[in-house]
């Protein structure tokens, strides 16, 4: 429940603001590994990370690509939430600025690879501060 206070006002600013860059039209889902592993969705240039613990939300802030449209490069800023379980000082809340690389492995399959630097806000000490994470996961195009 923690986590839908913290949601649903960070999902609903960042899907009515208009999209920094241009990005991929269309929309995508499918897994990530992430925040832990998950659920990912893509519409335009926000995208949705989710599961029972976490929720990130990102914007295509720069997009490059290939000549061919296969391969992209990219910046996106966001935010997260974990849930840090029963003690509510284990709680994390961040802004982050994954970089990553994005490709088609079919004509409507993609995969991506980022790297996530972060910088945390929480209660406890020891789980505040800058760290820099990794995500990967795949997304079906529609």
């Amino acid at each position: 429940m923690k986590l839908l206070r913290f949601a649903l006002p960070l999902l609903a600013t960042f899907i009515s603001a208009p999209s920094l860059a241009s990005s991929n039209n269309g929309f995508g889902i499918g897994v990530a590994y992430d925040l832990g592993a998950g659920v990912t969705a893509q519409f335009r240039g926000t995208s949705i990370f989710a599961n029972s613990d976490a929720l990130a939300v990102d914007m295509r802030v720069q997009n490059f690509r290939n000549d061919r449209g296969t391969l992209f490069a990219y910046i996106d800023a966001g935010g997260f939430y974990e849930d840090g379980g029963r003690d509510d000082y284990n709680d994390r809340a961040g802004v982050r600025l994954p970089i990553g690389l994005s490709f088609r492995i079919a004509p409507s399959v993609q995969a991506y690879i980022q790297a996530v630097p972060n910088f945390a806000f929480s209660d406890n000490d020891n789980k505040e501060g800058f760290e820099v994470d990794g995500a990967l996961g795949l997304r079906l195009r529609f």
